[in-house]
């Protein structure tokens, strides 16, 4: 396995955790316990807000705007956009669900999906395509402007 630029290892943990909340929300949809069931629901909202806008901003101000008008990468950071606020209204509405006092189980098991599908499609094919058309020292310089772990 090829490693990742060192630029690309915070969002790529940001992924494999991701990727456990997307399990968690998938498991916690069958949960018949409501309590247990909005548990799992909140804590995904939590992980949403103290994590997930962060890395999307991150990404997508740093890593993305400098390829969107690449002609070969240009698809493949617009779907990822798209995809990061199609993720935004399904964890709104899983939010006012909880207000309400509910986790609606096929918000859970939508936003499951669609989180496991979108890190995979950023890992397999838009980072790949960050690290082929940015330069190395692009990529170390954007690291180290404006990122939260420097």
């Amino acid at each position: 396995m090829t490693r990742r630029h060192d630029a690309l290892i915070p969002l790529t943990h940001d992924h494999h955790h991701t990727l456990a909340h997307a399990r968690r929300l998938e498991e916690g949809a069958s949960l018949t316990d409501l309590s247990e069931r909005r548990r799992v629901a909140d804590d995904f909202v939590n992980f949403y807000l103290g994590r997930v806008l962060r890395h999307f901003h991150e990404e997508e101000e740093l890593f993305f705007a400098p390829l969107v008008d690449h002609e070969e990468a240009c698809d493949e950071v617009m779907k990822a956009v798209a995809e990061h606020l199609r993720i935004h209204g399904l964890a709104r509405v899983l939010r006012r669900g909880l207000v309400d006092g509910e986790a609606d189980p096929e918000t859970m098991k939508a936003l499951s999906k669609l989180l496991t599908t979108h890190v995979r499609s950023e890992e397999k094919n838009v980072f790949p395509l960050v690290e082929r058309l940015l330069t190395s020292e692009e990529l170390t310089d954007l690291a180290t402007t404006g990122r939260r772990d420097v």
